[in-house]
């Protein structure tokens, strides 16, 4: 059984007289126990002291990003803003070019291109942050997913185009000479014995020696003489379709050539049954004289 008591003997330097001390057990116990709760609860508070400090630093330093990370996302909404203006315009165009090209419309719900939401696990930005930017990246998904759809479309249409190509390269649509039409299309008066007879083209007055255009590509078949029309060219360019070039001066291109639209195939003059200088201009359809008018989309044959 251990001592209840010790005895502690202490012997100065300077007198050198013994003193000798009793302490009992339970004493001793006692102050251990009391220095050691007092170790750990000062351990305890310089942890938590040290804890505090540093969750007003993570918090000072999450604010700071937050209200980066704000000014960042507004800065994005005005991106995206003008991005949606920019993709409405591409929209817009690519609606004009089916409907001149006359292809289907792209169904509007389709252009939505709806997706589903975002679950963001950021616990240490606010609510509202969250929720702009879900807004922001739900804006930049849409976009990228028009552009995909845009990008399909300009492909499909681009495809279209292309196989068309062939046939606008040789459709008549510009004036073939530059002047003022003198006579138009349909019953008219003839100019030697006035009686109403059908006129099968346009007439346009210019200055003889000026310049006549291809209407389109094709190739000539008939270059020559003609009884009523004097000088004479046509133009074969497919598809069902000829142009007619009357009363000229001087043809510039031959029988069987192979001519560009808006190449020189010869000069205004007033060869045949002509009252003064100008161009007889008929476009057939399959044999069958149409106004030309509705085959010019261009009136001045210099724009480009």
């Amino acid at each position: 059984m251990p001592p209840r008591k010790f005895s502690v003997v202490i012997i100065p330097d300077d007198t050198g007289k013994v003193v000798e001390k009793r302490i009992v057990l339970w004493k001793i116990v006692t102050l251990f126990s009391i220095l050691t709760l007092f170790f750990i609860c000062s351990v305890f508070s310089v942890i938590g002291y040290l804890k505090a400090n540093i969750d007003r630093n993570k918090l000072a330093s999450l604010k700071a990003e937050n209200d980066y990370l704000a000014g960042k996302i507004e800065s994005l909404q005005q991106s995206v803003e003008s991005i949606k203006g920019q993709m409405a315009d591409i929209i817009k165009t690519d609606e004009n070019i089916r409907l001149v090209f006359d292809l289907p419309a792209i169904d509007p719900s389709i252009r939505e291109v709806g997706v589903g939401g975002q679950d963001f696990k950021m616990v240490d930005i606010e609510s509202q942050t969250v929720n702009e930017l879900s807004l922001v990246e739900g804006d930049i998904d849409k976009i990228l997913r028009q552009i995909k759809l845009e990008n399909a479309s300009f492909s499909d249409v681009f495809d279209k185009v292309r196989s068309k190509k062939d046939i606008l390269d040789h459709t008549p649509s510009i004036m073939p000479v530059e002047g003022l039409i003198s006579r138009g299309f349909g019953m008219r008066p003839n100019p030697f014995t006035g009686i109403y007879q059908m006129h099968r083209g346009i007439d346009i007055a210019a200055n003889k020696g000026t310049p006549i255009y291809a209407a389109a590509d094709g190739k000539v078949i008939y270059c020559g003489w003609d009884k009523g029309f004097g000088n004479t060219v046509i133009i074969d360019h497919g598809y069902g379709l000829k142009t007619y070039y009357g009363h000229l001066s001087m043809a510039k291109v031959r029988k069987g050539a192979r001519v560009k639209r808006r190449d020189i195939i010869g000069l205004v003059g007033s060869t045949g049954y002509s009252t003064g200088p100008h161009l007889h201009y008929e476009v057939r359809e399959n044999g069958r004289a149409v106004d030309p008018m509705k085959y010019i989309f261009k009136s001045i044959i210099f724009e480009s």
